[in-house]
């Protein structure tokens, strides 16, 4: 999430749009530069106006992917329904949890759009559970999460990593005795991000 995204969040928008607009921004300045130079190349021969006017074009989009990338999974929502059992009493509520592990570079990653998505949606409640015996291992998200996140230990560690499939960040949401919905990292895009948004509105 880059400081354009951030600011559009800020605005108001929806994740997905703050995600798309600053790419559709990228073509419409593209368009506009083209129709200033048109003027200054219209002498040059019709194969070096084309390529100019090509390059202009295209090129405030190429340096805003090259700033931002788009990866496989900003857009997607691809959850798993896990029927819930004894095996996840610890999951209580209507929360959002984060199934994690100790120095995950990702899980660390998420807690930036967490922290956002509570300041977006005060009502929301967000769990990092992390998924080890030490209670150390909790401090590097705790400095991180502050008071938007709750960070806190996982009761039965086998139960919530098949939850989990092994795969962390793993992304649980939690509606009392309802079926768990998850999301791993890759399937976590900013669509689910609305959806998720839609829940606690």
């Amino acid at each position: 999430m880059n400081s354009i995204e951030r600011f559009l969040l800020d605005s108001g928008l929806s994740w997905t749009m703050s995600k798309l607009l600053p790419y559709i921004l990228m073509v419409f300045i593209g368009l506009l530069l083209v129709f200033i130079l048109k003027r200054f190349v219209a002498k040059m021969k019709l194969p070096v106006r084309l390529l100019i006017k090509l390059t202009v074009l295209i090129l405030p989009f190429v340096l805003y992917f090259a700033v931002a990338p788009i990866y496989q999974g900003d857009f997607s929502n691809n959850s798993v329904e896990i029927s819930k059992d004894d095996a996840y009493k610890e999951l209580t509520g209507k929360r959002l949890v984060v199934l994690t592990i100790p120095g995950c570079p990702y899980c660390f990653e998420a807690l930036g759009r967490m922290k956002k998505l509570k300041e977006r949606v005060p009502a929301i409640e967000i769990d990092y559970i992390v998924c080890h015996t030490d209670p150390e291992t909790m401090d590097w998200y705790k400095q991180e999460a502050g008071d938007a996140v709750n960070v806190k230990m996982a009761e039965n560690i086998k139960s919530m990593s098949e939850l989990a499939f092994g795969v962390f960040p793993t992304f649980v949401l939690v509606d009392g005795d309802k079926t768990l919905r998850t999301w791993s990292n890759d399937n976590f895009g900013v669509s689910a991000m609305d959806e998720i948004e839609l829940n606690f509105n």
